[in-house]
């Protein structure tokens, strides 16, 4: 009987690397009509999360400006910079980020993009 594998055209991707998070297409569409977002870390979990900030939030005040993370949208990918949370996440893993990716799955509920730091590919 043959295993199938899951194949990277239709999935969630995020790669982490030392300065930065970048997602392939597939995630970066969640954020496309937005060029800001709150990251969050759950440790207990090990799990990242990625919400866009609409325009409405950010228009209403309703996101604080120092909690706000900009997304540089590229053709095929979307990047977030900041080199101290991904620190905190090679803290994690006990190992540096360099081009490691996981699996991510996009909550609709909560709308955010959520990586499980234990769904390594």
């Amino acid at each position: 009987m043959y295993q199938w594998f899951k194949g990277n055209v239709n999935s969630n991707i995020v790669t982490f690397y030392p300065n930065n998070f970048t997602l392939n297409n597939i995630a970066a569409s969640y954020f496309q009509d937005c060029r800001w977002c709150c990251l969050g870390i759950d440790k207990e979990n090990y799990k990242i999360a990625i919400k866009p900030i609409t325009k409405r939030e950010i228009d209403l005040k309703l996101v604080p400006k120092d909690a706000m993370h900009k997304i540089s949208m590229g053709k095929g990918y979307a990047r977030i910079s900041n080199k101290s949370i991904m620190e905190e996440i090679g803290a994690m893993l006990n190992e540096t980020c360099n081009g490691i990716k996981f699996q991510a799955e996009f909550d609709e509920e909560e709308k955010m993009l959520v990586i499980n730091l234990q769904d390594r590919i």
